[in-house]
């Protein structure tokens, strides 16, 4: 069963209506059994086990938190090391498995567990949290298993936090709008993965399937095409676990916010993956920089480097520090080559020469409100996430620098054949002309709904503000465009989302 299969819809459709019939100091456990019922299908048997071993040992720890003292410290970073050892010992396995291969052992890949790594992150904040005490740790074991098992956020995130979610156990009365809300949610995000990412996915397989035989401009389709098919089945997959839990009468956090309408890479990360962002600086970055070994390193570059090169040299070490993990959590080294060491390095270096920019942009009078001022950086900073997503798609680091060479060869003459855009060549790809309109109008779609969502905030609402015709011509409109160009079958059910693997 996969999230985007009829067999979910009915598992859902019963789930949302026994909720709604249960008295609401029973609705939470309705939902645990939903959550666990749900990993019983579509996981394995070491999912619900590692759960329930990362569980008990964040239950335990916390329970020593409200103590205080040393024991209290010591169990938090003894629950911490245990879920960041499953994970590494599970999912890093890309990272740990050379040093034995050098050594001429062979180790048998482990079977990891369903969204294990948003589970973990969920985990860790959850102690940290009540370490630092921002949250009071759950006296009830079952109602902090959902909170870290819930169902509809363990395939792809978003990765919540205990103070959006600790009001999931009061239950909720029926609501018209979270239903409405909730399945217009779905809907959008199968527009997404059915219509979209897995028809831009058929022209991006197959040319990386054969880089040795589709070169040139090739490279480019596939080159610009990839970032498009993430995006659609990374945030459709999102929509439908939002879409999901609001039918419950529970808001997930926002891990999309039009990320291609961006102006600068900062900004791009501060709206792609929002959950893992918040994650990284509230855990990560500002313990770093809070700490006493980079305060007194701080103070010491200030005084060598002046105030301002002295904080930026101490603010590059912490925001290191982030992308490492953010590199390494996605569980092999070409991740932290593509993505780690590349936007960190383009981050440093605006943040070296933003002066010095804004002083070329008045030089040239350059007005930075203007539509085709924004447009080129829009582009500009997709191009930049273009190329450290490569290493995401590529199998390993040589085939991503071959990769970029020959799209980057394009640009000096080399394998020039702009003819196959026009030439029936698509269709050797697996594509014809009617899917080629179908991905056009499907963009045309998903540009207009984010430019509502950069004016309105949500596109839904402006939706929501029109005539009832109108509104019901749009999203009848969108369900007979999913149904009548969603790629369904045994041949479809069988392709997982892409972030699933994290």
């Amino acid at each position: 069963m996969t999230i985007t299969s009829f067999t979910y819809l009915l598992f859902l459709a019963a789930g949302v209506f026994i909720y709604y019939l249960l008295p609401r100091k029973w609705q939470w456990v309705e939902l645990l059994g939903l959550s666990i019922l749900f990993y019983c299908i579509v996981a394995t048997p070491y999912t619900l086990i590692y759960i329930l071993i990362a569980t008990a040992a964040v239950y335990f720890a916390t329970a020593f938190l409200e103590k205080g003292g040393r024991k209290a410290a010591t169990a938090g970073v003894i629950a911490v090391v245990i879920n960041a050892v499953l994970w590494f010992a599970l999912k890093g396995y890309a990272l740990w498995a050379p040093l034995f291969q050098v050594m001429g052992i062979t180790v048998k890949a482990p079977v990891a567990a369903l969204g294990m790594g948003y589970y973990t992150l969920q985990a860790v904040g959850y102690i940290l949290d009540c370490y630092w005490g921002n949250s009071k740790p759950l006296k009830n074991p079952l109602q902090l298993l959902l909170f870290l098992c819930f169902f509809p956020q363990m395939i792809t995130g978003p990765i919540s936090r205990f103070h959006e979610l600790e009001d999931m156990y009061e239950g909720r009365g029926l609501s018209y709008q979270n239903l409405t809300y909730g399945a217009q949610r779905i809907l959008w995000g199968f527009f997404k993965k059915l219509v979209l990412a897995e028809r831009v996915g058929v022209l991006v397989t197959a040319i990386w399937g054969n880089l040795w035989q589709y070169n040139g401009f090739y490279s480019w389709i596939a080159f610009l095409a990839f970032p498009l098919q993430l995006y659609a089945d990374f945030s459709g997959c999102i929509d439908i676990a939002l879409g999901t839990a609001q039918l419950f009468g529970i808001r997930l956090p926002e891990n999309f916010n039009s990320p291609f309408f961006s102006r600068t890479t900062q900004e791009f990360w501060q709206r792609w993956h929002i959950t893992l962002g918040t994650w990284t600086k509230d855990y990560i970055l500002y313990p770093v920089l809070k700490c006493s070994a980079m305060q007194k390193l701080s103070r010491f570059l200030q005084k060598k480097w002046g105030k301002k090169n002295g904080k930026l040299a101490v603010t590059a070490v912490g925001m290191f520090c982030v992308w490492m993990f953010i590199g390494l959590w996605h569980g092999e080294m070409k991740y932290v080559v593509g993505e780690s060491l590349w936007y960190w390095i383009l981050l440093m270096l605006g943040e070296i020469f933003a002066k010095r920019c804004k002083k070329w942009k008045n030089t040239l009078g350059i007005t930075e409100d203007s539509f085709s001022w924004h447009l080129f950086q829009s582009l500009r900073t997709f191009l930049i996430y273009a190329i450290g997503i490569v290493f995401f798609r590529a199998d390993n680091l040589k085939e991503a620098f071959s990769f970029l060479g020959d799209v980057g060869g394009v640009l000096i003459g080399r394998h020039f054949n702009p003819w196959v855009l026009f030439d029936g060549s698509m269709e050797m790809l697996g594509i014809g002309s009617a899917d080629l309109w179908v991905i056009f109008w499907g963009v045309v779609l998903l540009f207009v709904v984010g430019a509502l969502r950069e004016k309105y905030g949500y596109a839904r609402e402006w939706v929501s503000r029109q005539l009832l015709p109108f509104r019901w011509l749009v999203w009848c409109g969108l369900f007979l465009f999913v149904v009548l160009y969603g790629k369904y079958g045994a041949q479809y059910d069988s392709v997982n989302f892409i972030y699933q693997a994290f």
